[in-house]
């Protein structure tokens, strides 16, 4: 097993250690995983001037000992004087983090590509690779103006349910939710035995409703409507929207809604103890585990996928782990089969 779990920053080809405070962030639905590091500094040491200059969009990787964790650039560098301490936090995301911030250029209709190809053609000028592990035809797609990169690509990719996020090396990668109901569980999370520390579980009834209907607008009217239940909310509750055609079958786009809003209102967190997995690989984002926590109402145990992972050192707890949890039915667009929070009768 690794037990080097030391952070590394190579700034500019110089390799910075000795970090005291640690956030990293990494999701399947966001663009960019995300690093914070804080650490004393010394402002006689010149070469780290040069390493920490501001606005220098510094390219920098970082690894967890052997183990590569982001490719990127430094946004951010915070210095802090205080009475008896200097210290400097140095914040930064992966090279995808720049399709959140900037638009798109030139052209913004774009007639017979694949999902993956128009990817290619709006990261080619940042210098950024596309991975596609599933692709998507588009006979038409058109893109508002001033409308940021990652969304307009996010927009194509949700009805297909595919994800877009970042390598390690930095590419933008096209992955397919469906496979993630195959995952085999990485660990089992029971209360009150190792390594988990905490969960909480929140179900938020105002995010869902009993049902979902989409309608395509013609001349400020309704006009092709599409319609789907949800059997789970047994009071009335609907929820109608007027929404372009981005399925054929405007029921996609209710069914879509459904499962969106049910992600929305069913989130879990759990926290376990180190950086590593119990099979000694760094925790990643999309490993499955297994959870059971009845005093947050989880009563049966089911598979979850780890959609966002927050590697931190704890003030108390040292090195933690904190898992963003959904099933992968959810994520595929699947009705979940077993709920957890089955009655104790």
């Amino acid at each position: 097993m690794q037990n080097d779990d030391e952070i590394r920053l190579v700034i500019k080809s110089r390799e910075v250690k000795n970090w005291t405070g640690v956030t990293i962030t990494m999701a399947l639905d966001q663009a960019a995983d995300a690093f914070s590091v804080e650490a004393p500094f010394d402002p006689e040491r010149t070469e780290l001037l040069e390493v920490f200059q501001p606005f220098g969009y510094q390219p920098v990787q970082v690894s967890i000992g052997k183990d590569p964790v982001l490719t990127g650039r430094v946004d951010r560098v915070d210095y802090s004087l205080a009475a008896a301490e200097r210290t400097v936090n140095v914040q930064g995301r992966s090279l995808t983090g720049v399709l959140v911030d900037c638009e798109i250029e030139g052209s913004l209709e774009f007639h017979h590509h694949f999902l993956a190809d128009l990817a290619t053609e709006l990261c080619k000028p940042f210098g950024i690779e596309v991975d596609w592990q599933n692709n998507r035809p588009l006979e038409f797609a058109r893109a508002e103006y001033g409308q940021k990169i990652y969304d307009f690509l996010n927009s194509l990719a949700a009805p297909a349910r595919l994800f877009l996020y970042s390598a390690t090396d930095g590419k933008l990668v096209i992955s397919w939710a469906k496979k993630l109901l195959d995952q085999a569980a990485t660990a089992a999370l029971i209360e009150g035995e190792s390594p988990l520390l905490s969960v909480s579980a929140s179900f938020d009834g105002s995010k869902r409703f009993s049902s979902y209907t989409v309608a395509t607008q013609f001349a400020g009217e309704p006009d092709i409507e599409g319609t789907v239940p949800d059997i789970g909310v047994l009071v009335h509750r609907p929820h109608l929207s007027a929404e372009g055609d981005a399925d054929a079958d405007p029921r996609q786009t209710a069914a879509r809604r459904r499962m969106e809003a049910f992600a929305s209102a069913f989130s879990v967190t759990a926290t376990v103890t180190g950086w590593r997995a119990p099979g000694g690989k760094l925790w990643a984002k999309g490993d499955a585990v297994t959870l059971r926590a009845p005093s947050c109402a989880l009563i049966r145990e089911i598979k979850y996928t780890a959609v966002g992972i927050t590697l931190k050192i704890d003030t108390t707890e040292g090195k933690v782990t904190e898992l963003r949890l959904i099933p992968p039915e959810i994520l595929a667009g699947q009705t979940l089969k077993t709920t957890p929070w089955a009655p104790r009768w």
